[in-house]
């Protein structure tokens, strides 16, 4: 890019050189004599200084300020690349994190759900045991009332029969 900027340049002064006529040449305008070689010495010189002053300071701003942009978007691209990286693993683990908690929290349900079938059958033996003690003492006073009222009725049946047999006598 330099070399093609330098050669436009020397193209365009040639060109001027070559279609404006200097004053004293107007005549002759395809004559070469002695003042050709002081131009060219002249331009070459411009030239030089040209490029020492202006075009080196120059493209050398403009290698640096590319340098500076290229550097600038691959650092960039760099960033953009490890937080594409970081969101993935984020992304990932923040998965592995939703899968553990719904493995978890299944865990949990189903001991929960043993326990409370645990507890449920654990009251259903202790009501059963408690309905059984309870059905053995109402047997046990069915019993004692029996009992009891297989005295009284053998001894009411004795008052009735002699009240009967009072009355019959």
């Amino acid at each position: 890019m330099r070399f093609c900027s330098l050669k436009t340049l020397l193209y365009a002064v040639i060109f001027t050189l070559a279609v404006v006529p200097p004053a004293s040449a107007a005549e002759n305008l395809l004559s070469v004599d002695q003042t050709l070689v002081i131009q060219l010495v002249i331009f070459l010189i411009a030239l030089f200084l040209l490029n020492r002053l202006v075009f080196r300071p120059l493209l050398g701003v403009w290698d640096r300020r590319e340098e500076l942009t290229a550097g600038t978007l691959r650092e960039a691209e760099e960033m953009t690349r490890k937080a594409e990286s970081a969101i993935s693993e984020y992304n990932e683990k923040l998965a592995e994190a939703r899968a553990q908690a719904t493995e978890t929290r299944n865990e949990l349900r189903q001991q929960g759900q043993a326990e409370s079938s645990k507890m449920l059958l654990e009251a259903r033996e202790a009501a059963q045991a408690e309905l059984e003690g309870a059905r053995g003492t109402l047997e046990s006073e069915v019993a004692k009332i029996r009992a009891d009222l297989q005295g009284e009725i053998e001894s009411l049946a004795g008052e009735i029969s002699q009240r009967v047999l009072r009355k019959g006598v």
